[in-house]
């Protein structure tokens, strides 16, 4: 057993594995590398995959409406309409102009996922992790490179839980960080009102920093901060929308818009799109969505696939299990075996700590992914992102504690995991950025039959 150890420890992997856990541990590189492939591969050929794909059909030109003062009808608040506009403003209506903002929140997202993950834990490692899984992730990727909405909804969620942990960590700018956070809040829901499952870590946050440092907002902060303030954002944020569109009050379109996601699918024997899918069967990347697809000359096609990465996903359902049974098995007071070895080492890591941590990561992956159950409406993969992020961060937190393990084997089997999602990743990069590819290569590609 002890030479097997000692050729594990001299092998190329175990050096590759100690060279990743200290790119990880050293926030100029580690932020840095997060930064080149998340900014690299969102802006990339920004405007190289036609004019319109998907949901581009809508929310450019609902953006070029509100420049141009023209009335409209949107099923979703009209927050991140705005914010497109801001792009074509700026650079035209043209693709590079009505995706440039979408790519620039799905860069930065990785980045927030970062800080937040580090500031409420204090552990590099974990942090680095959740950063870039999420940058490796083409799911998000593809969502980030159109003119669409969703990667805004999970950007200002992010920043509220960012927020809500400096403002519980700052007590002389707690003021200022609640407000941050209520207006990150309202800004959230002010996209999608899906937004509002963020209330949920944020509680869980505030519980935490009452149980561990006996630090709590008081009731001003609370009510004015994470009440009345996303509540009012959200309302002025109709303004401009109101102002266009004056033959409907603010009751009356929402009472419209309620409707239209009520009834939309609802009590028909047919699916009314070919890539509906049911919530359950999100965390297996069992329906992707096809958002583009168009034959080239030679036998060449492009295709843009909106399909998270595989083992991303199917790993981190694998780690989101282990953290559930590890909640569980603690409040029955014998934890896993498992989750007792990988964490013998994590002197800086207290069992409180650990199940706090998990606790809120798992909390926000059932907020966001649960409440799609009780939907009768036609309903999309990409409706698990928000939940994702968590699933992602689960993952992640887990590899961190293998990270810290006094075994190369266990340190080097979680890089192992960190490397096979990277390869993943530039393994379906042609589908998820529309590369030209051979149409004879498309299935090497499509490993379920439900992918097509």
């Amino acid at each position: 057993m002890g030479n097997w150890r000692e050729k594990i420890i001299s092998t190329p992997l175990a050096r590759l594995s100690d060279r990743l856990i200290w790119l990880s541990e050293h926030p100029v590189f580690g932020v840095l590398a997060i930064a080149l492939v998340a900014f690299g591969t969102r802006f990339w050929n920004l405007d190289g995959t036609a004019d319109v794909v998907f949901d581009e059909v809508y929310y450019p030109k609902f953006a070029q409406n509100y420049l141009r003062g023209e009335t409209l009808f949107d099923a979703h608040p009209p927050l991140a309409k705005y914010i497109i506009a801001i792009g074509i403003k700026i650079f035209g209506f043209a693709p590079f102009g009505y995706r440039c903002m979408t790519a620039l929140a799905g860069s930065l997202l990785p980045l927030v996922t970062y800080e937040l993950f580090w500031q409420l834990s204090d552990r590099r490692g974990w942090a680095w992790l959740a950063g870039w899984f999420i940058a490796m992730d083409g799911l998000l990727l593809v969502e980030s490179r159109f003119g669409l909405i969703n990667i805004y909804i999970l950007l200002f969620g992010m920043l509220s839980h960012l927020c809500i942990v400096l403002a519980l960590k700052r007590s002389r700018q707690r003021w200022f960080w609640v407000i941050a956070s209520g207006l990150m809040f309202g800004a959230s829901i002010s996209v999608k009102w899906t937004g509002l499952a963020y209330v949920v870590g944020l509680v869980v946050l505030m519980g935490y920093a009452w149980s561990r440092y006996r630090q709590t907002l008081n009731a001003p902060q609370i009510v004015i901060g994470l009440i009345i303030l996303p509540i009012a954002f959200y309302f002025v944020q109709w303004i401009p929308h109101l102002m266009i569109n004056p033959e409907r009050d603010i009751w009356e379109l929402h009472r419209q818009i309620l409707g239209f996601h009520q009834n939309l699918g609802a009590g028909k024997a047919e699916p009314i799109h070919p890539y509906c899918s049911p919530w359950w069967s999100w965390v297996l990347l069992i329906r992707p969505v096809a958002y583009f697809f168009e034959t080239r000359p030679n036998s060449m096609v492009q295709f843009v696939h909106a399909m998270g990465n595989p083992l991303l996903y199917w790993l981190s359902a694998i780690a989101l299990l282990i953290g559930l049974s590890f909640l569980v098995a603690s409040k029955l007071r014998f934890p896993p075996k498992l989750i007792t070895q990988i964490n013998r080492a994590n002197r800086s890591l207290s069992p409180s700590t650990l199940f706090w941590v998990t606790f809120y990561v798992t909390t926000s992956f059932l907020a966001h992914w649960l409440p799609w159950s009780l939907s009768k409406r036609c309903i999309f993969l990409y409706h698990y992102m928000p939940a994702s992020v968590f699933a992602f961060a689960t993952l992640a937190l887990l590899v961190s504690l293998m990270w810290r393990s006094p075994l190369q084997e266990l340190r080097t089997l979680g890089s192992g995991i960190v490397g096979i999602i990277a390869i993943a990743f530039v393994f379906w990069m042609p589908i998820y950025i529309g590369l030209p590819i051979s149409s004879g290569y498309l299935p090497v590609l499509m490993w379920l039959p439900s992918w097509i």
